[in-house]
Parts: structure tokens; sequence; C-alpha cells
């Protein structure tokens, strides 16, 4: 929408200049409504997911421990690279509604911890983290239906009552513990500890805000994938087993998978298309934002001109 090349010797318009600064900043989220936030989280959500989709489905592959070439092959064993995008509409669901609950639960707790008199530092970050937390409820819920799709096929709406039909309505609820402890983390990473080094670098350093951006999305990616990765893998084990023939509790699995791969091979694997797929979400996300603030949401821009 605007371009963040000025051109060779020159700078951006005052306009567009202005408006890359506001809505980078940090205290965006909190000059919308939970309403606003939830629309802006979930728009931001499903534009990114559709970009990179491919990694976590190879992620999931990988950590289940099935063969990657499974991903673009069909039953019969043809090629299809349509097949990679299996379960995309879920995943947009997933990350799109949780994404929605991220910014909005991130924004509320960010004006709770703000009203409270803590540092804009802790706001952002604090807000984040318990942001995620409660985000993970329903993330639980769509992720373990979009895993069902990887594997098994099925509809968007099918898949859910397949899932009710053969294992009951609790089985909803397997893997909601890791998911939670994750979004946590990915949310602060996400929008707490990225926009903070993005201004941070802008501030102290000088740097582009793009190449700020892209740095702390690195950063966040690393500091978010790596911590939560056990978590993630356990949790997508336990929600491709259903039936409990290899994987039973948070504990049983995580024995199992180190038990038959190895600690670091076992609990990390899929790390790599993880990282991928975190930082390029990190950035995407928050691209995303700062360029839809205005179109969405243009009393944020008159709201923050006043406040400067």
């Amino acid at each position: 929408f605007f371009s963040s090349n000025p051109g060779r010797g020159g700078r951006e318009p005052p306009a567009v200049e202005w408006v890359s600064r506001v809505m980078s900043d940090r205290e965006a989220l909190q000059r919308l409504s939970g309403g606003e936030n939830c629309l802006l989280g979930m728009v931001t959500g499903v534009m990114a997911k559709s970009c990179n989709y491919p990694f976590l489905v190879w992620k999931n592959t990988q950590q289940q421990g099935l063969p990657i070439s499974t991903t673009w092959t069909t039953a019969k064993g043809s090629f299809s690279p349509l097949q990679v995008y299996r379960g995309l509409p879920m995943a947009c669901m997933n990350l799109g509604g949780t994404n929605a609950v991220q910014f909005g639960a991130t924004g509320f707790f960010q004006k709770l911890l703000a009203g409270s008199g803590m540092g804009q530092d802790g706001v952002q970050v604090g807000g984040a983290f318990l942001g995620g937390l409660a985000s993970g409820i329903p993330c639980s819920i769509w992720e373990l239906c979009m895993i069902q799709q990887q594997r098994f096929g099925g509809s968007t709406l099918g898949t859910p009552a397949r899932i009710v039909q053969e294992y009951g309505a609790s089985s909803l609820s397997r893997g909601a513990t890791m998911t939670m402890g994750r979004e946590a983390m990915f949310t602060m990473s996400m929008l707490g500890v990225t926009p903070l080094i993005q201004q941070k670098l802008v501030d102290s350093s000088g740097w582009e805000r793009n190449t700020a951006l892209a740095a702390g999305s690195l950063s966040g990616a690393l500091l978010a994938g790596v911590i939560t990765h056990p978590m993630d893998t356990i949790k997508s084990c336990m929600q491709g087993d259903l039936g409990r023939a290899k994987y039973d509790g948070i504990v049983q699995t995580g024995k199992a998978i180190a038990a038959e791969h190895g600690v670091v091979q076992g609990l990390f694997k899929g790390l790599f298309y993880r990282i991928a797929l975190i930082s390029t979400t990190f950035f995407l996300v928050n691209t995303f934002k700062q360029r839809t603030v205005p179109l969405l949401f243009p009393h944020a821009l008159k709201e923050a001109d006043k406040a400067r």
C-alpha cells in the first residue's frame, strides 16, 4: 500500500512518513477498541497464513514422523502440489480467529496494565503474554481440526463433527494446555518483543523501519520458536493421535518422543520449518498491521496526531 522505498537520494512523502511512524508505534493496539483490535487481528492473520501455509504443513508432518513427500502426493501416489494447501481454510480460520483473540485480549490487557502505572515496555510485553494465553483456548480446537484434516482429509465442517462422533466432545480439548503455553510465548514475541526490538533499533541505531522489523521478527521468532518448540511438538503428536494408540498424556507423549528419537532430535523435530513459519508470520503480521490500520481505522491517525 505505502511504498517503503523513498527512491534514490530522496525521502518518503511527509504523509507516508507520518503514517509509517504512527502505525509502527508500540501503543497502536491501545488506540483501538476491542472490536477493532479483533478485526485487525483477523484480517492480518488470514493474510499472513495465506502466504506461508506450506511451512506449517511441513512442520506438522515432520513432527509426527511422516515423510514430507506425503504433503504433495495424493493417496494414490500421484504428484499434486495443491495437496500442501489441504486444510488452508481451517488454518486461516485458526490464525485469523486466534489473531483476533490475541489482538483483542492484548489490547485489553495492555490498557489494564497501563492503568496500573507499569512502564511502557512492561505493558507491551506483559499484555501480549496474557493476550496469547487467552488465545490458546480457541486456537487449540482449530489446530486440532486442521491437523486432523492434514492427516486424514475431510471438510472444514465435517472434520470436527467426525472428531466428536468418534472420540467424544472432550477430545476437542486435547493439547489445550500445551497450546496455551505456546501461544503466550508466541504472542509475547510477536506483539511485544518484535515491535519493541524494531522501535529500539530505529530510535537508537537509526535503522530503516522495514530492516528493523525484519531483525525484530527473526529475533522474536528464535526466542519463541526454540523455547516453545517442545510444547508444540507434544501438542502436534497428541492432536494427530486422537485414538491414543501411541501418544496419551503430556508427560507420556514427551517421554515416548524422547525415547524413540532422543530429546533433541525428538522434541525439536520440525524446528527449521517452525522458525521459518514464525519469522515470516511475525514480519507479515506486523507489516500488515502497520499498513492496514490507516485503511480500516483512519480515526486512529487523528487520535495519534492529537496525542503527539
